[in-house]
């Protein structure tokens, strides 16, 4: 899946005018540098960065060029809490590559702490982290979105908004291998969506919601179209729908929920289920147990880790094999591990490889963004 979702960004990328060129490399690593890289277009654009850097800008950058902006993993822009970090305005194509985008604020009543995105914006391995929305009715505290956003081998975790802790999306929202954690809606109505709250048409593949908070949809408020393929909701809370608020159209693959779901009724909400998902500890969800999905897993039955570095970019919750196995290893035959385009799912979120034999002989994917591997502690 990661090839494919790589391909999409490569496509989108040559199609809108910000093809991939060879770059130019050596940009200086500040924010006159980020600015200059910007201006230049095209792309990707390096900097010279003596190792892990901060760069605290003195005012919001805005991507407002066609372009790639490779940090390589060493660069950290900061709003010092003064600022939103970047923007990027409707029609614009661009791509962060190896940043962590921290410290931003949004003034009050507006949208995307950390980032507001009105055009098409990539993140790969990338990560939003400790910033604001400000206001009750204000929305992304870590990203707003209006256009068309995808995260790649990203984290969003530890943002606040009134709506939309990790992530506000109204356009179409894609993750895959990435994790939204520890997000938090703080607004005093409603508070919807503290991971994330989207009302256009989001897709999660071998990603994790977890430990964020909010009174409707603590893991994901879903006013839209939504789809999750081998994903893992857990630990989030609320007041309804804990894990998942559904207020439109909710469609499940080979995914496990540790937690509850709320299915609004005014407006009329749907589930649908392709089958291999579980839900800890009760049935809200919609599921079909009737089926392959499993419901009222106990959490021992689950036997699910805390969110943790398991390997990979990003972080996972792990399945365990002590004392008891997990029910979500090796449950989908390998004919039925496919990712929403219905190509064969072949890694995990971590990039271990799917599907693998722990419990049988014949090799077979496990339930959520964790793939079980024989080392795995």
């Amino acid at each position: 899946m990661r090839w494919f979702a790589s391909l999409l960004l490569a496509l989108a990328l040559g199609v809108m005018g910000c093809s991939e060129t060879s770059g130019t490399g050596g940009f200086p690593c500040t924010e006159q540098g980020i600015l200059d890289a910007i201006a230049e277009g095209g792309g990707p654009h390096t900097f010279d960065c003596d190792g892990p850097t901060t760069v605290v800008t003195d005012a919001e950058i805005v991507i407002d060029n066609d372009v790639i902006l490779d940090g390589e993993g060493n660069l950290t822009v900061d709003g010092d809490e003064d600022d939103r970090v970047f923007s990027v305005p409707e029609g614009v194509v661009a791509e962060l590559r190896g940043f962590l985008v921290t410290g931003g604020t949004s003034g009050f009543q507006h949208d995307g702490g950390g980032i507001n995105n009105q055009g098409t914006l990539a993140l790969t391995d990338s990560t939003v982290s400790g910033n604001t929305a400000y206001g009750s009715y204000a929305y992304g505290g870590g990203i707003g979105s209006y256009g068309t956003l995808t995260l790649i081998n990203s984290t969003v975790s530890g943002n606040t908004a009134g709506h939309g802790g990790g992530i506000w999306s109204k356009g179409t929202l894609t993750l895959t291998d990435s994790t939204v954690s520890g997000n938090t809606a703080t607004g005093t109505y409603s508070q919807g969506g503290g991971g994330i709250w989207h009302e256009g048409t989001l897709t999660l593949t071998n990603s994790t919601v977890s430990g964020n908070t909010g009174d409707y949809g603590g893991g994901i408020y879903n006013g839209g179209t939504l789809t999750l393929t081998n994903s893992t909701v857990s630990g989030n809370t609320a007041d309804s729908g804990g894990g998942i608020y559904n207020g439109g159209t909710l469609t499940l693959t080979s995914t496990l929920v540790d937690g509850d779901c709320e299915l609004s009724t005014n407006p009329p909400s749907s589930i649908n289920s392709l089958g291999h998902n579980i839900e800890s500890p009760g049935n809200t969800c919609g599921l079909d147990p009737d089926g392959t999905d499993l419901v009222t897993v106990s959490a021992e039955e689950l036997n699910l880790g805390e969110l943790a570095d398991n390997g990979g970019p990003t972080m996972t919750h792990a399945l365990g094999l002590l004392p008891t196995p997990s029910v979500a290893i090796d449950v989908i035959p390998q004919a039925a591990c496919l990712d929403t385009e219905g190509e064969p799912l072949t890694t995990d979120q971590r990039g271990e490889p799917r599907p693998v034999a722990i419990l049988g002989a014949e090799p077979k994917c496990d339930v959520g963004a964790f793939e079980r591997q024989p080392d795995d502690p």
